[in-house]
């Protein structure tokens, strides 16, 4: 548990520059020590200090899956909780896309939103940093994945119609740089479409909020507030079940649309998130327990999807 107090930060903000912020917690979901701060002026949660490129590089290529799923790579539970939330998805913002879009998805996984993607028309491309997983992905889906370090990307300007970024911008030390790079890559009227984890979520234990994977931490006004400082017109923002997520839809302007300037926002989220009080009421809201039902039956919806079956990987569709 933590006291509210001001801190410089060693890092300024990656989104407005600015040192001074608040420490939300000193400890990670596992209990190590991990600074995470939310930034005094525009509310952006951060890891305190933040991680150079060649420690998030490293980080995403060998350790990633295995510190976080406990696997180098994919296994059969992997790809069918995978595969099912690529068709939820697609169901979700399919009718987004248009049709038959270039479309690029940024930390593609085993492939199953690519696999998805390309059943229902679209032209498909994807890079992951795991060698292991994009290794998948091209052989069960016969899916085009780069296998390369996401700050290395590049891409030609104006190239494609849609981006997609699931739990990703949450891994970029500099999300604004990342923005305003993927905005040059796509056309006039492209989409980008990012899911991150929603920091100031109430549904999740106060001590499994903050990962060393997740060096940034998003909330609905910072989210939003990032996106269009980096140029971006904002569709849609929404927060998805038990407000664990959220899920954003933006679109690069036309030439000739000019957007008003964003403002910061109205309201700094309480970044006292470690607190007895919120500990304590983690426990004594019933969605608590409704997610932790919900949770069960997915659990045992994927035991019998996968009990007795003799396919390894099941499929996208499924």
């Amino acid at each position: 548990m933590v006291k509210t107090h001001r801190h410089i930060s060693l890092s300024a903000c990656p989104l407005c520059g600015q040192a001074a912020a608040v420490v939300a917690s000193l400890l990670d979901r596992w209990r190590k020590a991990l600074i995470t701060v939310a930034c005094a002026h525009c509310g952006l949660f951060r890891n305190d200090p933040l991680p150079t490129s060649e420690e998030l590089r490293r980080f995403h290529e060998i350790d990633y899956r295995e510190s976080y799923k406990g696997v180098r790579a994919p296994k059969a539970r992997n790809v069918l909780r995978s595969a099912r939330l690529a068709k939820h998805r697609f169901e979700q913002i399919g009718h987004r896309l248009p049709a038959g879009a270039q479309i690029l998805d940024v930390g593609s996984g085993s492939g199953e939103w690519l696999a998805v993607l390309q059943k229902a028309g679209h032209q498909v491309c994807g890079v992951e940093p795991d060698p292991f997983y994009g290794e998948f992905a091209r052989r069960e889906y016969g899916v085009q994945v780069e296998t390369a370090g996401i700050l290395d990307l590049r891409r030609p300007e104006q190239s494609l119609d849609v981006i997609t970024l699931f739990h990703v911008l949450e891994h970029l030390p500099d999300p604004l740089a990342a923005l305003q790079r993927f905005r040059g890559w796509l056309r006039p009227g492209g989409l980008l479409i990012i899911e991150v984890p929603n920091t100031n979520c109430r549904h999740q234990h106060p001590a499994g909020r903050f990962h060393p994977a997740h060096v940034i931490g998003f909330t609905k006004e910072s989210l939003d507030y990032a996106g269009r400082a980096a140029g971006w017109e904002r569709i849609e923002l929404s927060l998805g079940s038990y407000e664990r997520n959220l899920l954003a839809v933006f679109r690069r302007p036309r030439e000739d649309e000019a957007l008003a300037p964003p403002s910061l926002p109205a309201a700094l989220p309480a970044p006292l998130l470690t607190t007895p009080a919120a500990v304590f009421g983690y426990y004594f809201r019933p969605s608590t327990y409704l997610r932790w039902a919900a949770r069960m039956v997915q659990f045992a919806s994927e035991w019998l999807a996968l009990r007795g079956t003799n396919r390894s990987i099941p499929s996208p569709g499924a």
